[in-house]
């Protein structure tokens, strides 16, 4: 292991809103600033955009990058599926086909006057990760399992509109990854779609998009069909929950792919009931102490650390939670899980220098 890159910290997704921050009234102005944004306004200027969207996210940003995070997924304050259905849905030419016009991810836009601001105070550029829920997961979502791939194809396509529309890498910000949310992937019966139809809707999502790209499944027992997509560089799999999640490392290099290793458990509900079956009581859990403690160890999550590397090796590119943090209110909860995860990163990185 002579040549071995150690991996980096990167997040998944969502993440708990302020508590001050009411989610009906910032499901409104998200929807008001991304009409502002696809009509050129300044949404800044907007007291009610600037304050129920615009203040929290960044807050949320923030605490992200201060738990040590390296490359940060933009907080996903937005329920992952309506995020993308909604606007495909509201501007679309042909069924689940968006208007080019009115695609954006308008947490990208905020971020970048963010990264330049932090650029001019630090001189370091922000390396992002772009989380967007992949084409097989919206379908499923919006019309069940039996799948009819034109279809399926115009949703990926959306996507990569979205994308393509959304990504400005600057020298204050660049979109380092970019990531295919696919959880039900493996877990589902689809009907009616051949392997290579599912093949061929990855590729498309990710065609032409400039960075390293991601899909980000919960369980690895279809792996075989993502990791034929020319256009996926990495796998990624929630190890830390589920420790049958693991493939043959000689599988990534035949196809020449990496994966991402989650080392910390984001499930929360499941946690909660491992602590009730052992004892503790549900009111105790539900403070703010008592949830604190449903984090996991640094002990275990260096366990998790070191059978990755051990198994993968230089396979191994990106590590960090299982899943996006948003039960784990409230956020100061969520920030000390990502800086826990972060320190045994960083002491383990250490004893490899």
């Amino acid at each position: 292991m002579d040549e071995f890159e150690f991996p980096q910290f990167d997040d998944v997704g969502s993440f708990p809103l302020p508590d001050y921050i009411d989610y009906e009234k910032f499901k409104q102005f998200y929807w008001t600033g991304y009409k502002g944004i696809v009509n050129n306004a300044d949404i800044f200027e907007n007291r009610g955009i600037y304050n129920f969207f615009i203040h929290p996210f960044l807050q949320s940003f923030q605490l992200k990058l201060n738990a040590g995070v390296e490359i940060i997924n933009y907080p996903q304050h937005m329920d992952m599926y309506t995020q993308f259905l909604k606007p495909i849905e509201d501007y679309e030419l042909e069924p689940s086909l968006i208007d080019s016009k009115k695609a954006i991810i308008p947490e990208l836009f905020i971020l970048e006057r963010f990264a330049k601001d932090y650029y001019e105070r630090t001189g370091n550029a922000l390396k992002i990760k772009v989380c967007i829920t992949g084409p097989i997961e919206l379908y499923i979502k919006k019309h069940g399992f039996t799948i009819y791939s034109d279809l399926a194809f115009n949703f990926a396509k959306s996507l990569n509109t979205i994308l393509k529309q959304s990504i400005k890498n600057t020298k204050y910000l660049q979109n380092s990854i970019i990531s295919i949310d696919e959880p039900s992937f493996g877990y589902v019966d689809m009907f009616n779609i051949e392997e290579d139809a599912l093949i061929k809707a990855f590729d498309k999502t990710v065609e032409g998009i400039d960075g390293i790209i991601q899909i980000h499944l919960h369980t690895l027992k279809k792996y075989s069909i993502p990791i034929q997509a020319k256009n996926i560089d990495v796998l990624t799999c929630e190890y830390a929950s589920d420790h049958s999640n693991i493939i043959p490392k000689n599988d990534l290099e035949k196809y020449d792919k990496f994966i991402r290793v989650g080392i910390t458990r984001t499930n929360i509900n499941s946690i909660m009931a491992e602590k009730l079956d052992a004892g503790a009581s549900l009111d105790g859990l539900k403070t703010f102490e008592g949830t604190m403690n449903l984090i996991d160890s640094k002990e275990f999550i260096k366990k998790n650390l070191l059978f990755a590397i051990k198994h993968y090796e230089d396979r191994l590119k990106f590590v960090g939670p299982d899943c996006g943090l948003k039960g784990w209110n409230p956020p100061q909860v969520a920030y000390e899980l990502l800086r826990r995860t972060y320190q045994v990163i960083k002491e383990v990185r250490l004893s490899y220098a």
